[in-house]
């Protein structure tokens, strides 16, 4: 799901998407046109899916090699039809005690993704694959300029495992390294990576 220039992982999930700048603060959004049938088609479907944020764990990452750090996750949303793949994918962050204390706090880094379903690449046993690029939503996120900056119009490759009890995996496409685990249904995927701590 991307990666993170000034922390350091603090588990073996180091493959994960990591952002390298900081989120941009949010400024006043545009109008935006009404949303088409397809869209509202969209958002019906994926209301049926558990939100992946609910019941995320802000703790366990107060003592490592840096001072102030952040529990992470990243957390997406692929939709796939007939014309092609969209969705968002988030970076979520739970500041540590002294993060907060030094004028930190929990915030997220927006990402839209748009690209095409393909053939697997790493995956032999996924459904499809995704080939996707990413763009920074300046207006969605709310974390320090300086951890995404750069991190927009990168090419994202994933292979998607789906399961016939609703659960989903999702693969890095080139390395067929576990991204992460969650649902699907009517042909949108949530899914959620595992913890990790990032450190500055």
């Amino acid at each position: 799901m991307i990666l993170l220039m000034s922390f350091l992982a603090c588990n073996s999930n180091a493959d994960a998407p990591n952002p390298t700048a900081t989120p941009e603060q949010p400024t006043t959004p545009s109008a935006a046109p009404a949303p088409s049938a397809d869209a509202s088609s969209a958002n019906a479907k994926s209301a049926a899916l558990p939100n992946l944020k609910d019941g995320l764990s802000k703790e366990g990452c107060d003592n490592g090699p840096g001072v102030m750090g952040a529990a992470s996750y990243f957390v997406g949303e692929i939709t796939i039809s007939d014309t092609g793949a969209r969705g968002e994918e988030e970076w979520v962050l739970f500041a540590n005690k002294k993060w907060a204390g030094h004028n930190g706090g929990d915030c997220t880094v927006r990402w839209s993704l748009s690209g095409s379903k393909i053939g697997t690449q790493a995956c032999g046993r996924c459904d499809f694959g995704v080939s996707l690029t990413n763009q920074l939503d300046v207006t969605g996120s709310n974390c320090p300029k300086d951890l995404t900056k750069g991190e927009t119009n990168q090419q994202i490759g994933y292979d998607i495992d789906l399961k016939d009890d609703g659960t989903v995996d999702v693969y890095f496409s080139k390395s067929g390294k576990r991204v992460g685990e969650g649902y699907h249904k009517d042909g949108t995927i949530r899914y959620v990576t595992d913890m990790s701590c990032r450190w500055f």
